[in-house]
């Protein structure tokens, strides 16, 4: 009987002492729940992340990552453990954590082909991020070799300047096969030949950006990794304000005579055509030193004259597109099909080989009323290589800018100043 007291007493003494365990892992939980929210607000994403590779689509990315015991219940992922901690996995959603209509996109991809690509793209956002007055979405189009040193650059320019921003990778192949159709018909216009620097796909992905996006996505800009901020890039947003109800893109004039040299057969037929003129048609006077002299010659008082403006064509280094009105266009639809392509090449007797910006030029021209023009203050290029290949005499006129720059553009591997 003493026996089986005992074990009666052995046998309650466990339970109890087991409920006392159960009870203390509930109250565990508990706390591991209400630090949830305090950690998310001290880990307040300086940069959040969607990585939008093919081989990893979102559902396979969310239970690798709790696989390997760094994810979330709520599927974001931490990508260290000090300052790394404060990048955050999200999904690009117009509203929510990562609320800002501030999209801007660049292409960073063959980076090991590329010496001065990653000192272009430090400049880049360093500049970006010194003027902006906003929180950005940076968007990345990049490839395998060359994402995890965007990333680097971004995380250390964010965390010098101690900003707020979100940014997105996509795979340039993925973006690629998405525009299939555009790049068909448009690579045997407008590039210079065959495994060009140009004639690869990704040179025309602005012209299907927006199949490319979130569809919520009403705006973004596109911007060359190698253009300089003097301005808060809000200015450049605000531009969108301004658009007529039928524009699409924003883009401004091309500041060098190149499609001048690509129009030269059109032209000699056309001696009328302002197609590949400069962009400031009024006459510009002598000084007394032989020298141009561009500066406005009327009196004071005198009433100021509308500028006449030729037709220089448009350069890509920053592109607006005005995504909903993008979608939405039947017009763009049947611009962008490789016969409507061809048929304005061949008006224009057009081999070009700058792609998107070949692309803008002739619709530009053709379809006036789709795009805004873009004051070249906001892609003030620096670019002087055609002066030394044959059009010294004029280059200047093309070359000339009016305002206070916004956007220095350093293409032909120009350093733009900071």
């Amino acid at each position: 009987m003493g026996m089986n007291k005992a074990l009666l007493v052995f046998i309650v003494a466990s339970g109890f002492l087991l409920f006392i365990y159960a009870n203390s892992s509930v109250f565990n939980r508990h706390l591991v729940q209400k630090e949830t929210p305090e950690h998310s607000a001290s880990a307040a994403a300086l940069v959040h992340r969607n990585h939008q590779h093919h081989q990893h689509p979102p559902q396979q990315q969310h239970h690798d990552t709790k696989r390997n015991g760094t994810g979330s219940e709520d599927g974001t992922t931490s990508l260290g453990d000090t300052a790394a901690s404060k990048l955050k996995r999200v999904k690009y959603v117009p509203k929510g954590a990562n609320d800002t209509e501030y999209n801007i996109f660049i292409i960073y991809t063959k980076e090991s082909q590329n010496q001065i690509l990653h000192s272009q793209l430090e400049l880049f956002l360093r500049s970006l991020l010194k003027y902006s007055t906003v929180e950005l979405h940076l968007h990345i189009i990049t490839d395998e070799q060359s994402e995890h040193s965007a990333e680097e650059l971004i995380k250390q320019q964010i965390e010098r300047f101690h900003r707020t921003a979100f940014y997105t990778l996509y795979h340039v192949q993925d973006c690629a096969e998405k525009i299939g159709d555009i790049v068909h018909g448009m690579l045997p216009l407008f590039n210079y030949r065959s495994g060009s620097y140009y004639s690869d796909a990704l040179f025309l992905l602005s012209l299907g950006l927006h199949r490319i996006v979130d569809r919520s996505m009403r705006r973004a800009i596109l911007i060359d990794c190698d253009v300089v901020f003097r301005a808060s890039v809000k200015e450049l947003f605000d531009q969108f304000d301004l658009f007529a109800p039928d524009q699409l893109f924003g883009l401004a004039p091309e500041l060098t005579p190149v499609y001048r040299h690509v129009l030269s057969r059109y032209r000699m037929n056309n001696p009328q055509t302002v197609f590949g003129s400069p962009y400031y048609l009024d006459n510009i006077a002598e000084s007394t030193d032989g020298s141009k002299d561009f500066s406005h010659s009327k009196k004071p008082g005198s009433p100021v004259e509308k500028r006449r403006h030729g037709y220089p064509g448009l350069n890509s280094g920053v592109v607006m597109l005005h995504l909903d009105r993008i979608r939405r266009s039947r017009l763009y639809e049947e611009i962008i099909k490789e016969s409507t392509v061809k048929n304005m090449a061949e008006k224009y007797a057009f081999q070009g080989h700058l792609g998107d910006q070949d692309f803008y030029t002739l619709m530009g021209f053709e379809f006036p009323g789709l795009i805004y023009r873009l004051d070249c203050i906001w892609n003030r290029q620096l670019c002087t290589w055609w002066r030394e290949h044959g059009y010294s005499d004029i280059f200047d006129r093309y070359f000339h800018c009016e305002g206070a720059v916004k956007i220095y553009h350093g293409n032909c591997n120009t350093r733009a100043p900071e």
